[in-house]
């Protein structure tokens, strides 16, 4: 991923995971393309924080994480990360948002039972929330932008005019293809064909709360995903 792409890397977010054991503080590091955290002496990281995996042994512990398939689960992940946002009358800002990731029990089709993100973002007029578990950062946030005061927008990748996701399907977090290097080619993608001829031509994926300063506000019906 192209560092003109994302915040100052790493980034260093509070983040607390909560388990059969209790409630554990510890810190998540974001560097773009991978995440870090560490729980009870166990190191775990992984491109996506719903797939968190166990590097090295786990410690001697009598309080060991919950694995399955090397991958923690059965827990909830919070975390607190910057964003952008443009408030009715008084400009850009920074805003913190929360983030809520459960993590369900290992299920018989070799996956986890659930998967699901709740969002809070902290606006100086107050907090705004998301009104159900998503699956994904993508669905998560559009719930959060429809719940947004009127007047105030999230400056973010996701709400960008050159972003967009494969139509084969996207994962949890990271999957959002940008397209600042090829802006006109990229406008005129109509349908999933359009995108489909231009995909290789992407800048870099980036992850879906990020900004850059070639952010541009999305309209309704752009590019594959409107």
């Amino acid at each position: 991923m192209s560092e003109a792409l994302i915040y100052a890397s790493p980034q260093h977010y509070p983040a607390a995971v909560t388990d059969r054991w209790g409630r554990f503080e510890t810190t998540l590091v974001n560097s773009g393309g991978m995440f870090t955290m560490t729980l009870r002496g166990n190191r775990f990281e992984g491109t996506s924080v719903d797939g968190l995996e166990l590097v090295g042994e786990p410690a001697e512990s009598n309080e060991p994480p919950a694995l399955h398939e090397g991958a923690l689960c059965s827990c909830a992940i919070e975390w607190r990360m910057p964003v952008e946002v443009s408030l009715a009358g008084t400009g850009r800002t920074s805003a913190p948002l929360t983030a809520r990731l459960t993590l369900g029990d290992p299920a018989p089709n070799n996956a986890i039972d659930s998967v699901g993100v709740t969002l809070r973002l902290h606006l100086p007029s107050g907090v705004v929330d998301t009104t159900a578990p998503r699956g994904t950062m993508e669905d998560a946030l559009a719930d959060l932008r429809r719940r947004l005061p009127d007047g105030t927008r999230l400056l973010a990748c996701v709400s960008c005019a050159y972003s967009d996701y494969h139509p084969a399907g996207s994962g949890f977090i990271g999957s959002l293809a940008c397209f600042r290097d090829n802006k006109d080619a990229y406008r005129a993608v109509a349908g999933k064909q359009d995108l489909f001829a231009l995909w290789d031509k992407n800048s870099g994926f980036v992850q879906e709360t990020y900004h850059c300063p070639d952010f541009e506000q999305r309209r309704p019906g752009t590019g594959y995903r409107g």
